[in-house]
């Protein structure tokens, strides 16, 4: 099992050969947002390797002086699932990261599920962070209709304004100060 930093050109290629395979679609992001950001340097990527095989891999966006980032993709290839792949590969981009107070994660919120498949794959993913030492808070989000519940990896706890003010950051980068304003909404949902 071998962790790297992926190269802009391999992040790139993985964008498009496997992870808009892996999303719904209102959650992946256009290609030219990825290549431009990733040229800004504020999005990077990991991969977790099985000998040659791509076996997981993981993608974050950051905000310019921001002291938290954004697992914006996280996958484990179907043939590593279950076999421990994600819970170690998370451990080891905690310790990557550990320049930032946490990783925030967006994580499909279940009160908005298709169907029972997708609740059920909604909640095992919140089981998945749950179990991995991510915690809840209060914020939710709306990206272009995606509909998410925030959790955060954090060795310290984290007010939720905090959050909500780093994760408005983080999709101002990733989308600009307009469709942020007008496609985006990060609601405290104790207020």
């Amino acid at each position: 099992m071998n962790v790297i930093k992926l190269s802009n050109e391999s992040l790139l290629n993985i964008y498009k050969e496997k992870l808009v395979h892996e999303f719904h679609e209102e959650e992946i992001k256009p290609y030219e947002t990825i290549k431009r950001l990733v040229k800004e340097n504020k999005y990077i990527g990991y991969g977790l390797y099985e000998g040659d095989e791509l076996a997981s891999y993981a993608f974050f966006c950051k905000c310019e002086n921001g002291k938290y980032i954004l697992l914006d993709y996280y996958v484990v290839d179907k043939k590593f699932r279950s076999k421990g792949y994600g819970s170690k590969f998370l451990n080891i981009l905690k310790e990557k990261n550990k320049n930032y107070k946490g990783m925030i994660g967006e994580i499909e919120d279940p009160d908005f599920a298709e169907n029972d498949k997708d609740l059920n794959y909604r909640l095992k993913r919140i089981k998945f962070y749950e179990k991995n030492n991510s915690h809840h808070t209060n914020i939710k989000s709306s990206v272009f209709g995606a509909k998410y519940i925030i959790m955060i990896l954090s060795e310290t706890n984290i007010k939720d304004d905090v959050i909500e003010k780093e994760l408005d950051c983080i999709y101002k980068e990733i989308l600009g100060e307009e469709n942020t304003k007008n496609h985006v909404d990060i609601v405290n949902v104790l207020r």
